[in-house]
């Protein structure tokens, strides 16, 4: 009975509601560090008292447990790893409360407060006062329950148990917990608490085989109490419960422990401290800090969580009267007695059945009176069975009405759940309205806090309701049909929601409204959805920009409004392109193509400067609106965004120094409406990069000619290329040192049936910005290499064949191994194949291509440096690129046979190119007294007319026969002289065959 009273009350108090009605709290989360392990008994306890109160007292919090296993490694390493892991999994701002169990545990939680999660409210359990003391150092947001174990209590009951006790054995082992009892035991005797005993010895981390002996031989007028023992001295680990049960089976003497899950295990009994309802405690502290209650208004408590226990198979076992004890909180393995157990249930039975048998008397004469009464009665009966009857015919009317409403009442409701929208009606007269339950899944309100008209309105934007409100009266007032509006309405935590709004009202005689009815529709997602459809047709998703149909509309609009000022007011296009972006789309991918217009986006508009309209048309194309000023304000912006693009871009830790093209196009000089603007300012822009690109160009009339002559270009280098109508000539290149042919370089050539011979300045350009570069460069690389190939098999001996790179080659992220695919095709040798490249083609990318010269370098393959001194930082390139030969560009060699200063800057140059272990090509060499003076000033190569114009194939072997006769006429250079300062060439290393 109790317990169905128990349950009765239980049920009643989950079903009923809330007393204020509302809402709770939202989760908040608490890190539990127990310093044991799982399994334990006493952590299993404590983590048991602590979720009991959680879920009573704080049941939207949520709880994580971590067991340090200390008892059973205690190693400061295995605590660190988890305190790593622990930071990890919860970094900071993630947890609320920390609970730690034990004194490891709140080691470890104050460490976890100091490095990771600063000062949130720390509860700690199972700690001694002075320890914990010791440990927080009065930290404000620090409390908890210290421990406390009732040493006196339990040695009370033992000599309650034994008035004879004279001998008190004190078992522990050498552990921290386990020292600490010697403290409580000093402390109970100081203060007077601990009766007389003529002996006390404390049996101290002996090894359990030697504290077995010691047990079994114990004097009958001797009592043990245990402390904590999960550690002998030789190291020997057991749960604390195995321990005792082999303690117990050897032991002469009963056994007394202080906590209550040793009970059961082998000891007698005891005042045992409960580490269930210690940690309940505890757990009340944190359900307090949880529900808001600052940690300053805790303090730490100090109670005794102790039950009195005995067991009583123990007791019985050395020959204990358990009534000794006096009153005991629990008894164990007690043998059952039904009437000692069931004493009440048997006098209450047997007052039932004497008041059966009352009830029985009682009825028996009540029958008699009633079978009187049934046969007067049952004359009046028949009287009334027919007025019966008539009342049953008029009652199954209203029922089978009353039926009918209610089905009619069902189906409403199941239309108004199942509907998406919120139903309503309005008693216009009383001014109450009735909403349905999705109010509160919309709005998070309760459909009675706005159950009049006033309230509702509240609710509504402010923007939106004087609208709201019109519509309505214009309905009332019976000007249209049907209320229909759409507005704002503000939900519980803020935000807005767009709703739909119809309704109908009810007319009375006079024609006043009465009743109105409706739905509330949710159209948030459509209207978002709408909002953003509008966002993408108007700008740009990657960079944020406007998109070429705003700045269509844009444009437009500012020559309508100078149209209409009849003025033709300052108004200028400025079209941007980025260099070289599709080589580092095609060398380093899409994602980081898109990274980098993204950051240039942002670049423009701070270089720009503010009020002026940008937009990105697409790709690597900018557009920049600059609106007034005078006539040099468009290039005045220009020069600021190319400044404001001059630092570098750094892009998945690869640096990129970027340069734009800038096309100027002027309203109305260049162009009356938007699309010629653009398309000048295009033009302009392709004007700019044919200048040299990194530049600013004004669009002028005969710019167009150039486009139509560029695309035509285009178009014939393609036809070109399909029908193999390019040739390679190759021209050689001569060691001064004994004039031998070394190599020759590979050179294009292009002669169409229309524009007759064109020079590569002209079709490399326009081949390079269109791709085909990559397919004409990989024709020029195989048919140069199948060239050499068939030079060595003709007895031209190892040379070496040069192929000049374009930067859009280089570019591609698949170049090294195709390089690597036709040397191994053509079956030419890597050191025989020099690549030429030139400084202006490490701009923008240095570092992916010095990773890429590097690969095709250990594979064997010579990297030349071509047109030095004409770029950038040739110094610096120098040392920088893994380079091994060096090509002087022409414009050093025209004069070095007469003039003392440019003698002096070749001869500087090639002791610095000697010194780092480079050789040194001269190009453009053109008469016997630059080869005299070179070759003194330790150029290793010589390439120019002076040896021979660039050859086609089928001449190059006569010319190799003509040269061996000729070679012989030529002055050689010797190793002691150098113009104008003594000769280093001793000490110089042998021109390589490259």
């Amino acid at each position: 009975m109790h317990g169905c009273v128990l349950l009765l009350g239980l049920l009643l108090a989950a079903l009923a509601p809330s007393a204020d009605g509302r809402a709770t709290a939202p989760n908040r989360t608490v890190l539990i560090l127990h310093s044991n392990h799982q399994g334990y008994e006493w952590t299993d306890r404590q983590a048991a008292g602590i979720a009991e109160v959680l879920a009573a007292s704080a049941p939207d919090a949520v709880a994580i447990s971590y067991y340090l296993d200390w008892k059973r490694f205690p190693d400061r390493a295995g605590v660190d790893l988890l305190q790593a892991l622990i930071a990890l999994r919860h970094p900071r701002g993630q947890i609320d409360v920390i609970v730690t169990t034990d004194d490891a545990a709140l080691q470890l939680g104050l460490k976890l407060r100091q490095e990771v999660y600063g000062p949130i409210p720390l509860v700690y359990d199972g700690v001694q006062v002075d320890v914990a003391r010791a440990m927080t150092a009065g930290d404000p947001a620090v409390t908890g329950v210290v421990e406390s174990r009732d040493v006196a209590g339990t040695i009370d009951m033992a000599l309650a148990a034994n008035p004879a006790l004279r001998h008190l054995f004190v078992v522990r082992d050498g552990t921290e917990s386990g020292t600490v009892l010697d403290d409580e035991i000093r402390e109970a005797m100081a203060a007077g608490l601990l009766p007389a005993v003529r002996d006390m010895q404390i049996l101290e981390n002996m090894p359990f085989a030697r504290l077995q002996e010691k047990l079994s031989s114990l004097p009958p007028d001797s009592a043990v109490l245990l402390g904590n023992y999960a550690t002998d001295a030789k190291g020997a680990v057991l749960a604390p419960q195995q321990y005792l049960a082999l303690m117990s089976k050897a032991s002469s003497a009963p056994i007394y422990g202080l906590e209550d899950y040793l009970l059961g295990h082998g000891i007698v009994g005891g005042s045992l401290k409960s580490a269930y309802e210690h940690a309940r405690a505890v757990g009340a502290l944190t359900a307090k800090l949880l529900n808001g209650m600052p940690v300053a208004e805790l303090p730490v408590e100090r109670r005794r969580s102790v039950v009195r226990a005995v067991d009583y198979r123990q007791a019985e076992r050395y020959g204990i009267d358990v009534t000794r004890f006096g009153p005991l909180d629990r008894l164990i393995n007690k043998p059952f007695s039904f009437m000692e157990t069931y004493r009440w249930l048997v006098v209450t039975v047997g007052g039932v059945v004497m008041l059966l048998f009352g009830m029985v008397l009682v009825l028996s004469f009540a029958l008699r009176e009633r079978w009187m009464a049934e046969a007067a009665l049952r004359v009046s009966n028949d009287a009334l069975s027919d007025s019966r009857r008539q009342l049953q015919a008029k009652v199954e009317e209203l029922i089978a009405s009353k039926e009918a409403l209610r089905e009619r009442e069902r189906w409403m409701r199941l239309v108004a759940e199942a509907s998406r929208d919120i139903i309503w009606t309005w008693d216009i007269v009383k001014d109450r309205r009735v909403l349905s339950g999705r109010v509160e899944e919309l709005l998070g309100v309760d459909s009675l806090s706005i159950n009049s008209l006033a309230a509702w309105f509240d609710r509504v934007h402010p923007d939106d309701r004087a609208h709201a409100e019109e519509e309505l009266c214009r309905h009332l007032s019976g000007e249209l049909p049907e209320y229909r509006v759409e507005y704002r309405v503000r939900h519980r935590d803020g935000r807005y929601l767009w709703l739909y709004a119809t309704g109908k009202a009810l007319f009375d005689e006079q024609g006043h409204p009465t009743m109105m009815g409706g739905s509330y529709t949710d159209i948030t997602a459509q209207k978002q959805q709408q909002a953003r459809l509008d966002h993408l047709a108007h700008y740009d998703s990657l960079t944020g920009l406007p998109n070429r149909l705003l700045l269509e509309r844009h444009v437009d609009r500012l020559i309508a409004d100078n149209r209409a000022c009849g003025q033709a007011g300052s108004l200028a296009l400025l079209f941007l392109d980025m260099d070289n972006f599709k080589f580092i789309n095609d060398g380093f991918g899409h994602k980081a193509g898109d990274e980098l217009l993204a950051m240039m986006g942002q670049r423009i508009g701070k270089g720009a400067g503010e009020g002026l309209f940008i937009a990105r048309l697409g790709g690597d194309e900018f557009v920049v609106v600059v609106q007034g000023g005078d006539a040099c304000a468009p290039v005045e912006v220009a020069r600021r965004m190319e400044q404001a693009l001059a630092a570098p871009f750094l892009v998945e830790g690869q640096n990129f120094y970027v340069s734009c093209s800038i096309g100027i196009a002027r309203y109305p000089w260049d162009g009356r409406c938007f699309d010629d603007l653009l398309q000048n300012a295009d033009t302009a822009m392709y004007r700019a990069k044919d200048n040299g690109r990194g530049s600013v160009c004004t669009f002028t009339a005969d710019m167009n000619l150039n486009v139509v002559e560029r695309m035509q270009l285009l178009s014939r280098a393609r036809q070109a290329f399909d029908r193999q109508s390019f040739t390679l000539h190759y021209q050689p290149q001569v060691a001064t040192a004994d004039g031998r042919v070394r190599g020759f370089e590979a050179l294009v050539r292009w002669t169409d049936s229309e524009l007759g011979p064109v020079s590569p300045d002209r079709f490399i350009p326009v081949c390079e910005d269109s791709g085909l570069i990559v397919p004409l460069g990989l024709w020029v690389l195989e048919t140069a290499c199948i060239e050499a190939v068939g030079l060595g098999c003709r007895g031209a001996g190892d040379v070496t064949m040069s192929v000049n790179m374009s930067a859009v080659q280089l570019a591609q992220h698949d170049f090294v191994p195709r390089v690597l695919e036709i040397l191994a095709r053509t079956g030419l040798p890597p050191h025989r194949l020099e690549l030429e490249i030139t400084e202006s083609q490490m701009i923008g990318s240095l570092d992916a291509a010095i990773g890429k010269l590097n690969a095709l370098r250990q594979a064997g393959v010579h990297i030349a440096l071509d047109d030095f001194g004409t770029g950038y930082s040739s110094l610096t390139y120098l040392r920088t690129l893994p380079i091994n030969t060096l090509k002087l560009d022409k414009a050093f060699i025209n004069d070095v046979h007469r003039r003392p200063d440019a003698r002096s800057m070749v001869l500087s140059i090639s002791r610095i190119a000697h010194d780092l272990s480079r050789s040194v090509v001269a190009e453009g060499v053109e008469e016997l007294a630059q080869w005299e003076a070179l070759s003194l000033m330790g150029c290793d190569l010589i390439q120019g007319y002076f040896v021979s114009r660039p050859l086609p194939a089928d001449r190059i072997d006569a010319f190799l026969a003509a040269w061996e006769e000729r070679r012989a006429r030529l002055p050689v250079a010797r190793d002691d002289v150098v113009v104008g300062i003594p000769s280093a060439a001793a000490t110089r290393p042998p021109s390589p065959v490259s």
